[in-house]
């Protein structure tokens, strides 16, 4: 079974930009502590995804009419929860999820350019009618081995860190 680690991934995140996007006013308070986290943000930061070829049939159900070409398992890591300095409530947020986006997004361009893929999609558990069992993280995860990047499941299919993600690649 073919295995890839991808770590770190190349995220940089754009604080104009996230800023535009989550109207933050230039010239705010909040910009200047904003400014501050993406900065701290941006010294630790450590996108990693594993991706595992689709070879046979899963042990789990999948998408109907969905066929994978790859499992996978991604997290911005726990250095953004571990750092101090990133240790903002709201903000932090808007910056992890916006780390994870930017993981996402070099992930498929890496199976776009190095894979072949010609129009990648992808799908988690809960983002498809009839795939809703958050169990299925727990046997992404191990198909994956996900732990090898620092992501932990529960027993009730709860990842962490909580910026964490786990699904199937697929070509649309």
């Amino acid at each position: 079974m073919e295995r890839i680690v991808l770590s770190p991934l190349p995220v940089t995140l754009d604080r104009e930009k996230l800023m535009e996007q989550n109207h933050i006013p230039a010239d705010s308070d909040l910009a200047e502590d904003f400014a501050d986290l993406v900065e701290a943000a941006g010294k630790v930061l450590c996108c990693k995804t594993i991706l595992v070829k689709a070879e046979g049939n899963a042990d789990f159900p999948l998408p109907p009419g969905i066929r994978p070409k790859y499992y996978y398992a991604m997290t911005v890591g726990r250095e953004l929860e571990e750092d101090e300095d990133c240790d903002y409530p709201f903000l932090g947020d808007v910056v992890r999820q916006a780390a994870l986006d930017g993981a996402m997004a070099c992930t498929q361009d890496y199976l776009r350019r190095e894979l072949g893929m010609q129009s990648v999609s992808f799908l988690n558990p809960g983002s498809a009618e009839g795939w809703e069992d958050k169990l299925i993280n727990k046997n992404i995860a191990a198909l994956t081995k996900a732990e090898d990047i620092g992501i932990l499941v529960d027993d009730r299919g709860n990842m962490t860190p909580w910026y964490s993600t786990v699904g199937i690649f697929t070509e649309a």
